[in-house]
């Protein structure tokens, strides 16, 4: 049965509900574990509490804190010594609501647009009632909402412990995010960590986590069907690029090294399959730095490689055209997998080898396990990630396209985009971005369009790390001025937060150098 209201409207006293609490206990069925979930913070903007796991229709009391606790529930029943994880300052306040047929509710509030709910942070925890032995009956997790200008980016003073460029990230079982590796030092001459950090947001703070079997960053992350997830390549804490591949377990909260990979490979692709197999492409095999530090792009594969979770086992799949690393991957609803642009290089008569960006694309057919060429891109682009705008279309904004030896040209980006609709098979170019930028994130926005944030603008060799955003609307293929974020970020760390928000983490900030502050968007 859901529940519309405002904070600033309190529909019924602390002691109604209590009173009512009490009336109705008797009718409930026996209480199961339950869950309760929050999502919004924008200010203004909708903030959504729910609850799963319940009887059905059984009563439950939302209560909201500005702290989180303990509270010894023998304050008031000193029968009962358990705690609960929210304060009791706010108990007028308190939302009493039912469960529907299938045992969950939402109760939907509305944020004002007041500037003092701006970083607030507002817990919440919910209980159900019973008479004997004790007044509560089942207690729910805790949650958090904390809160931000609609539209901003909020730094709110989080550091992560790790400096961390090229991290993944992934939400664990209990809802709290987990850091994956990256690397501190320079983008040219990183430093791996093996080390992750779990983000509380009910203490709002970051604490170590699980350590992964390999140091590792510019590596491949993928949620399996099983939900864990496989963790492969990218480079060690010697910025050597290795075959070495692990599991986490959100069950265990626990990382497993696997079998390792037929090829190193950083700067690879990873997709899951239907079959629930995942696909690895190209990659660099090794960082040469001889006689330049453009070597390390003959180093580029065109292989690929397929793990089986069910026995352990990597097999090398069909080649690639060209050989292939920073590149981009996409996933059609057919199943087939479009594997763009990337740095490559061909070879050369006399001088061996020259470098380049590619403008090709192949795509993988599973259902053969076979790579057959695709329609090129309008651009050459590598370094970026597609940005998925509607089903089967993608839109690619950006990356380096310039690469050179002989005039030496160290790479530079593009301000260049297009879109690939995987129906009709073809490339549109659209219009183009105010900032040539690279190393960049990007995300769907409520209204239909699109943020790109960030990236690095400049030669590859010496990024300059960029704190403006670019947004893309659809119904115009064009890009306007977004917000400014708080920090320059290029190949930062980026998750969605159960709440909603973006958090972005690290990456290569002032001079190029990786950071450990953080960052939300608020949508």
């Amino acid at each position: 049965m859901p529940y519309h209201s405002s904070l600033q409207q309190i529909p019924m006293t602390c002691n109604q509900r209590l009173l009512a609490a009490l009336s109705l206990a008797a009718l409930s069925l026996p209480a199961q574990n339950f869950e309760l979930s929050l999502e919004g913070g924008s200010v203004p903007g909708p903030l959504a509490i729910n609850i799963e796991g319940l009887n059905p229709f059984e009563f439950v009391v939302l209560i909201p804190s500005n702290n989180n606790g303990p509270t010894p529930i023998g304050l008031f029943d000193p029968a009962d010594l358990r705690s609960l994880d929210v304060g009791f300052d706010l108990l007028g306040s308190t939302i009493t609501t039912l469960s529907g047929l299938f045992g969950d509710a939402t109760v939907q509030l509305q944020v004002p647009p007041s500037p003092a709910f701006v970083d607030r942070a507002l817990f919440w925890q919910a209980v159900t009632f019973q008479f004997l032995p004790t007044l509560i009956n089942q207690i729910s997790n805790p949650d958090v909402v904390r809160f931000g200008t609609a539209g901003a980016f909020r730094d709110r003073n989080l550091q992560t412990f790790d400096l961390r460029a090229f991290a993944t990230a992934l939400v664990r079982d209990d809802n709290k995010p987990l850091l994956v590796g990256g690397a501190r030092g320079a983008l040219l001459a990183q430093v791996a960590t093996d080390q992750t950090e779990i983000y509380d947001p009910v203490t709002d703070l970051f604490v170590p986590g699980p350590v992964m079997t390999s140091p590792r960053s510019l590596h491949t992350q993928t949620e399996m069907l099983d939900g864990r997830f496989l963790i492969t390549g990218g480079v060690d804490d010697g910025n050597n690029p290795q075959a070495l591949a692990e599991i986490y377990d959100p069950a265990t909260d626990t990382f497993t090294a696997v079998t390792p990979m037929n090829v190193p490979r950083c700067g690879a692709t990873a997709n899951l399959l239907d079959d629930g197999r995942v696909l690895l492409t190209g990659g660099l095999e090794a960082l040469s730095t001889m006689p330049t530090q453009l070597s390390a792009i003959r180093d580029a594969v065109d292989s690929t490689e397929i793990y089986d979770p069910v026995t352990n086992t990597w097999t090398m799949g069909p080649s690639m055209n060209e050989p292939r690393a920073g590149h981009m991957s996409m996933q059609r609803t057919d199943g087939k997998i479009m594997l763009c642009g990337g740095i490559s290089w061909y070879p050369v008569i006399f001088i061996g080898w020259l470098p380049t960006v590619e403008t090709s694309c192949d795509i993988y057919d599973p259902a053969t396990n076979t790579i057959s060429a695709g329609p090129s891109m309008n651009n050459a682009r590598a370094l970026i990630e597609p940005v998925e705008i509607g089903p089967d279309r993608w839109l690619l904004a950006g990356g380096m396209n310039g690469l050179s030896i002989i005039p030496l040209n160290a790479g530079s980006p593009t301000n260049t985009a297009e879109i690939y609709d995987a129906n009709a098979n073809t490339w549109t170019s659209v219009g183009s971005m105010a900032t040539a930028r690279v190393n960049q994130k990007g995300w769907a926005l409520p209204n239909g369009t699109f943020m790109l944030a960030g990236g690095g603008e400049g030669s590859i060799l010496a990024p300059v790390s960029l704190d403006t955003t670019e947004i893309f609307d659809p119904a115009t293929n064009t890009f306007s001025p977004g917000p400014t974020m708080n920090s320059p970020r290029a190949a930062a760390g980026m998750l969605f937060m159960p709440t909603g928000q973006v958090f972005l983490f690290g990456g290569a900030s002032t001079n190029a150098t990786v950071t450990n502050t953080t960052e939300w968007y608020f949508f």
